[in-house]
């Protein structure tokens, strides 16, 4: 049996196949994408948080922009919101696991600043942009202007704390910068093929392709947030950790989706984001009052989780 004689006997596996490769790929080059570029901002002496809020937070953001920017190329708007969302919302879940893996995580205040406040107006924002159904460059340029805005805060305050180093030399970021290219490329390619077999996924079981985006892609562009998070919380970096979940979910929703719309303004059933935006602002409302707190405990875990798993539910059942 030739290949094609397989696949036009099993679709369902063979683009099960490639959906479930693809993720991995998409997971390890997000990775190594992740490791080469916190590896510099560390050699600029950039701070845990600011690591986990801004770069580490906008590299794992990369499988999203990518899926997303495919999935708007070909007009398929549920895929880029499921993607967007499902990322979202499984940040509270992460959360909540990190927690519960760390015990514990003590609040720094000063680090953290309007961070929670931010990520519930930036993680909302589309929604108001997204009531006429569809998402356009004018929408697209506000939600990036917003993000570009509050990153330069950031790294204005970063800047007046006095640690980023002012020379670094080529000759201490080049292994840094190989890894970052090759893994660039495997990333975009594996992204590509990721929605191609998605769609096809959705078809065969018929099944909305805003929950094949919410659910698989969301969750498995997720992977690599889940590697670093676990990976600080072990290494007693509870800073990159928070940062990563409230950066990631601004990334996603003002850099991500903004950037997308930019390239290609897309369309979207607005009836279908209602309840995952509902959860989604339970969620980030949550986070904004236990980071008002000295730390961050188990039970608070538990909770973030138990969010998560309610939002499935409804979904399911609604």
């Amino acid at each position: 049996m030739s290949i094609a004689d397989f696949i036009n006997a099993n679709p369902l596996i063979f683009y099960g196949i490639i959906s479930l490769a693809s993720l991995a790929i998409v997971a390890k080059s997000s990775d190594l994408l992740v490791y080469s570029i916190s590896n510099y901002a560390k050699k600029l002496g950039i701070s845990d948080y600011l690591i986990g809020f801004l770069v580490v937070s906008i590299g794992t953001a990369l499988p999203e922009l990518v899926a997303s920017v495919n999935a708007a190329l070909v007009q398929q708007g549920a895929i880029v919101f499921g993607t967007i969302l499902g990322s979202n919302l499984f940040e509270i879940l992460l959360l909540g696991i990190v927690v519960l893996i760390g015990r514990k995580i003590v609040i720094n205040k000063t680090a953290i600043g309007t961070a929670p406040i931010t990520t519930l107006f930036l993680g909302v924002l589309p929604l108001f942009f997204v009531i006429d159904g569809k998402l356009s460059r004018m929408d697209g340029a506000i939600l990036l202007i917003a993000f570009l805005v509050y990153i330069a805060r950031l790294w204005y305050g970063e800047g007046k704390l006095g640690k980023m180093k002012k020379n670094v030399k080529l000759r201490h970021i080049y292994k840094d910068s190989f890894i970052f290219l090759g893994a660039l490329v495997a990333l975009l390619l594996s992204a590509r093929w990721l929605v191609h077999s998605s769609i096809k996924v959705s078809e065969i079981l018929n099944i909305s392709p805003y929950i094949i985006g919410l659910i698989v892609i969301g969750v498995g562009g997720s992977a690599p947030e889940m590697m670093v998070q676990v990976r600080s919380v072990l290494k007693q970096h509870s800073d990159m950790a928070l940062g990563n979940v409230l950066g990631s979910i601004v990334a996603n929703s003002s850099f991500v989706l903004g950037l997308t719309a930019l390239i290609n303004p897309f369309s979207i059933n607005f009836g279908m984001l209602i309840i995952t935006f509902i959860f989604l602002v339970v969620g980030i409302l949550f986070t904004l009052v236990i980071t008002g707190k000295e730390e961050i405990n188990w039970k608070h875990g538990l909770i973030l989780i138990a969010i998560y798993i309610a939002f499935l539910l409804a979904e399911w059942l609604l």
